[in-house]
């Protein structure tokens, strides 16, 4: 549908106006750039990030055509003659060689920082509520609260003021903790730890680092639903690595680039990567048109740059601008969007192509505060960029590179020797003036000397590898000593290395201030600040919930404490015993985590889980140590007793035993002479019954009788001694002094005489 023609008139009076003033802005905005490209080179700090580039990689103007592979050089200054890298092939030979002693010294201090200051298991801040005076005086209040004049109750007693003031504390408390577990998880995803390392080192090589953050970064999620891939994205901020080269503050920032009022990054972008843009949200697409047919090179920086960074002049230079702009430019910019603020400046952020504005929007942070942060290695008074390695160590890498190449020199030309010849009296026998083995050589009929010798002698050039090499280790002493980075911290010795471990761990401890230094820098340039702007952010995100949100005090005391940690290593260890004694009130989960932290360790690989803590949790809790150690003692006794019994009861048995063996042998014994005395009964009886045959056999030869008839008068006998003893049992109770029986039968072996009264049975 055409417009009438009045209407169209207004619009392209309009966009015209849209155009001038975004011209205008463009050119405000390019006129502080080029201010700040002038104030940075004219401050000579370009000059000293050069050389220390090509320190690092080990360039220098006798080396430089070596690097520039006969290529046409451009010189260090302005006043310094165009040059080529092809070396005349009349110019005597020298050696070119370049020790790399500032990369040795700039990757081991980067090294040792990064591996103190980025621990795998650990973060260098925490968030904590901040202290309100009132909940502080209420937690020692126990007045009970009264509410519309009825006290008020809880389960286990009267509220207390105190209670309410704990109770508000441990919200606090719960709401840090969580923001605290956000930011670390957002820095975490963004690989925060990598980009830090990046920051280090460019620290450690050129004297400063610069780290972005927070700035807006739309992050993929991929997941699998139902067998179908769902992919997400998601804005949240993150953390990035910037080329200090790329890096324009306001010249009147000082000593931090946040204090300046603006601060410039350049970027590129190929021809295509531009075109693309126009498709996104806030970008202006007639802007864009008109910077594409410009065209790349409008607008470069006239400086070497990078030593190993290669010109590309097919590629547009991008501009970001941190800084204000009036309310009406920024409506202009935003295509008549109405930016919602009183205030007559605002927080801006604008992308800048040659000097054309393609795109600007307003500071995600209300603040104003830039996204960038520099940390110096070491302060230099009055600047942004502080003092490098690789400048610290410049005296002693040009004193290195002089010697070794003197050395290296003077060995080629001491290797042989300065031959003299006489023409005039000496001739080669081949006709080349050549030395070889076994030569001949013609003497000339009309030389002046006859000596042949004086003709032809030579000269040795004296080895001083023993002076040079004395300034080469003077060289690496001073390099120790500007750096305050011992040989013995980079795995290596030498002749300061100390020979007994306590004057090594002296020498270590001392080293150490300088990392003391360094973690103070890193606090108070990168921690706190990109937590503040962290914190900011999460306020500031309507996404989060506001468990998360408060008001919260920033403790930045990671860099300091991590650094003294490594420190006190040694310490840490020592306190073992101290651990395991309550006198001295350490606790040994926390003495652990610091131990084993200190030995490169992630503690929670070795603790038992939330899961295994709230199982043991449900366990009965011990007993108190008077109580454990009589129950121990009891058990002790019980066992010992226990021992005892059984002890006294193997003991029995033994004894038992014993008693059985011996009365089965005794028995064997008693049995053994039973039978012997049976034996010899028997042939005992059987002897007395012979010898009784034969005094039978004697009294009937004796008395001329049979031995049938003494048989039975032997019967007849003990019949009657039979009868006289049943009839003597009759009369026991006869009084035997009263009554005398008289004798049934006398004996006739019975010797002659008569006993003594009372004798009978003895005589």
């Amino acid at each position: 549908m055409e417009l009438p023609e009045e209407v169209q008139a207004l619009l392209d009076a309009e966009e015209y106006r849209d155009t001038a003033t975004l011209s205008v802005i463009g050119l405000a905005i390019a006129g502080r750039r080029e201010e700040a490209k002038t104030a940075r080179k004219q401050s000579g700090i370009e000059d000293t990030w050069l050389e220390a580039e090509e320190a690092y990689l080990g360039i220098d103007d006798a080396n430089r055509g070596d690097f520039a592979a006969a290529r046409w050089m451009k010189p260090n200054n302005m006043d310094g003659p165009v040059t080529t890298s092809r070396r005349n092939v009349s110019e005597e030979v020298k050696s070119s060689v370049f020790v790399r002693l500032t990369s040795r010294y700039v990757e081991a201090g980067a090294a040792k920082l990064g591996e103190i200051l980025l621990p795998i298991d650990d973060k260098a801040f925490s968030l904590s509520p901040t202290p309100i005076p009132e909940l502080i005086k209420g937690k020692a209040d126990l007045s009970q609260v009264v509410h519309n004049g009825v006290p008020l109750e809880k389960e286990d007693g009267p509220l207390t003021v105190k209670d309410l003031a704990e109770e508000k504390m441990a919200i606090a408390m719960k709401k840090a903790k969580a923001a605290e577990k956000r930011i670390y998880d957002w820095m975490v995803q963004c690989q925060y730890p990598a980009e830090m390392r990046k920051v280090i080192f460019d620290a450690a090589r050129v004297g400063v680092g610069v780290l972005k953050a927070p700035y807006p970064k739309i992050v993929k999620g991929m997941s699998m639903t139902r067998n179908v891939l769902q992919i997400r994205e998601q804005l949240m901020p993150a953390s990035k690595w910037v080329d200090v080269w790329n890096i324009y503050p306001d010249p009147a920032c000082g000593e931090n680039v946040q204090d300046g009022d603006y601060i410039f990054e350049r970027d590129y972008l190929s021809m295509r990567q531009l075109r693309d843009l126009k498709d996104l949200d806030g970008y202006i697409p007639s802007q864009i048109d008109k910077v594409l047919k410009e065209g790349p090179g409008k607008v470069s920086v006239n400086y070497p740059g990078r030593p190993d960074e290669k010109p590309n002049k097919h590629r547009f230079e991008v501009w970001y601008y941190y800084g204000t702009l009036k309310r009406e430019e920024m409506e202009r910019c935003q295509q008549g969007s109405t930016v919602n603020t009183d205030k007559e400046e605002v927080y801006a952020l604008v992308t800048l192509v040659n000097d054309s504005v393609i795109r600007a929007t307003i500071n995600p942070l209300d603040s104003g505060e830039f996204p960038y942060h520099a940390v110096p290695w070491q302060r230099r008074p009055g600047h942004w960029v502080g003092v490098g390695v690789s400048e610290q160590v410049q005296m002693p890498q040009r004193m290195v590179n002089a010697a070794t190449r003197a050395l290296l020199n003077n060995a080629g030309k001491s290797a042989g020797c300065q031959f003299i010849i006489d023409q005039g009296g000496i001739v080669p026998g081949d006709g080349r003036w050549t030395l070889l083995p076994d030569k001949i050589w013609y003497k000339v009929a009309d030389a002046v000397s006859d000596d042949v010798r004086k003709s032809f002698t030579s000269v040795v050039i004296p080895n001083m590898t023993p002076q040079l090499m004395s300034i080469v280790e003077y060289a690496f002493r001073l390099a120790e000593e500007s750096t305050s980075i011992p040989l013995i911290t980079q795995g290596q010795s030498g002749k300061t290395t100390p020979d007994t471990f306590g004057a090594a761990q002296l020498q270590n401890n001392n080293a150490n201030q300088l990392l003391r230094s360094i973690g103070y820098a890193f606090d108070d340039y990168i921690t706190e600040p990109v937590i503040r702007q962290y914190y900011e952010w999460l306020l500031l995100d309507p996404t989060i919930s506001e468990d998360e949100k408060g008001d919260f005090h920033i403790d930045a005391h990671g860099s300091v404490a991590l650094v003294e940690r490594a420190i006190q290593d040694q310490t840490i260890m020592q306190m073992a015993q101290m651990a395991k004694d309550p006198a001295f009130g350490v606790d040994p989960k926390k003495w652990f985590k610091l131990m084993a932290k200190s030995k490169r360790l992630d503690p929670r690989e070795l603790q038992y889980s939330d899961e295994e803590m709230a199982q043991l949790a449900q366990q009965p809790p011990p007993q108190a140590p008077a109580v454990q150690v009589a129950t121990i003692r009891a058990e002790t006794d019980k066992a010992k007793i226990a021992a005892s019994q059984q002890d006294n009861k193997a003991r029995l048995g033994v004894a038992v035993q014993k008693i059985k063996v011996d009365t089965d042998r005794d028995t064997v014994y008693v049995l053994a002479e039973q039978e012997r005395t049976r034996i010899m009964g028997d042939a005992r009886m059987r002897e007395i019954e012979v010898k009784r045959e034969l005094a039978m056999l004697e009294y009937a030869n004796k008395h001329q009788i049979s031995l049938e008839n003494v048989k039975a008068m032997l019967a007849r006998t003990a019949m009657t001694l039979a009868a006289q003893k049943q009839l003597a049992g009759v009369g026991l109770a006869v009084d035997m002094h009263k009554y005398k029986n008289p004798q049934v039968a006398k004996s006739e072996a019975e010797p002659p005489g008569r006993a003594a009264n009372g004798r009978a049975f003895e005589q």
